[in-house]
């Protein structure tokens, strides 16, 4: 759907101003997808980048704050996503010998499990959301919000 359609406004104040807005909405299309499939497994899309975090470490352990760079969207609230994985048993989090300070977390099989039952159906809803897009343009619009982003 053209952005002029979804929003109702024909005019943009610039073509910066429409391609940002562009990406506004497509970022929260995508994200309501992945959402409403990822509900299946009871999980949201924040646990679900925890996990992948995570399982890329594995078998290491990661700091929080290590998990907290890493994640796609920079929420401060990384405990609270914590508590909630651990409750179901997906991570698990230890002092860690070297400081007792600091501690540590790990994904355990049942985290690894849910990830490779989710594997399928998070590589079916990516392709379904890209299927309009050419494997050229989906490397050209990954190109592009890399350049968007280059300040960053």
């Amino acid at each position: 759907m053209k952005l002029s359609e979804f929003i109702k406004q024909e005019e943009f104040a610039s073509a910066a101003q429409k391609a940002l807005l562009n990406v506004l909405v497509s970022s929260s299309w995508v994200m309501s997808e992945l959402s409403s499939m990822m509900n299946e497994f009871s999980i949201t899309p924040a646990q679900y980048n925890v996990l992948r975090i995570l399982n890329g470490s594995h078998p290491d352990k990661l700091t929080c704050s290590d998990i907290g760079d890493r994640l796609l969207d920079r929420t401060p609230d990384v405990t609270r996503l914590l508590n909630r994985l651990e409750e179901r048993a997906l991570v698990v989090r230890q002092r860690a010998d070297h400081d007792r300070r600091v501690v540590e977390v790990g994904i355990t099989g049942e985290g690894r499990n849910l990830l490779s039952r989710m594997a399928p159906h998070v590589e079916a809803t990516q392709e379904r959301l890209t299927r309009h897009l050419t494997e050229e343009e989906r490397v050209q619009l990954s190109h592009l919000l890399e350049k968007l982003r280059r300040d960053q």
